[in-house]
């Protein structure tokens, strides 16, 4: 029988330090163009199949696509099974890139154990703002 337990969303710092590199944003943006066919106004949702956060989080990830669609961003969902291009380090995951095409967000849908709902960190970045451009601060 496996415990659960809470483990920061980048423990070892790896996207953090990918991060501080200046062409970072654009590579990201970038890569999910190439994957998704479209960048600007869009909200990325990064999976595993079988992850049981993802399971708990499911209620918390529905209502960020739905306010994602009511501020005219385009819901994309990219299964990290086998692809490694992005180095998410923990799932559920979540990318905003804003409607001028700049990476406002990109880290954990919440704090908390499980994403829960009511702790959201996204919410903020999915708004008409082409002035946000910051990384998820809880990388």
């Amino acid at each position: 029988m496996s415990t659960l337990k809470a483990k920061q969303f980048d423990l070892n710092g790896l996207l953090l330090s990918n991060a501080m590199d200046t062409e970072f944003d654009h590579r990201f943006t970038s890569l999910i163009e190439e994957t998704v066919g479209t960048s600007s106004g869009t909200v990325v949702h990064f999976t595993m199949d079988n992850c049981f956060c993802e399971y708990v989080a499911e209620s918390h990830v529905t209502s960020v696509k739905k306010r994602a669609s009511e501020q005219g961003y385009k819901n994309h969902v990219i299964t990290l099974n086998s692809d490694t291009r992005f180095n998410i380090p923990s799932v559920p995951a979540v990318a905003v890139i804003n409607h001028n095409g700049k990476l406002t967000y990109l880290g954990p849908y919440a704090t908390g154990m499980f994403c829960s709902e009511g702790e959201g960190l996204v919410e903020q970045y999915i708004i008409d703002n082409t002035e946000n451009n910051a990384l998820g601060a809880t990388i």
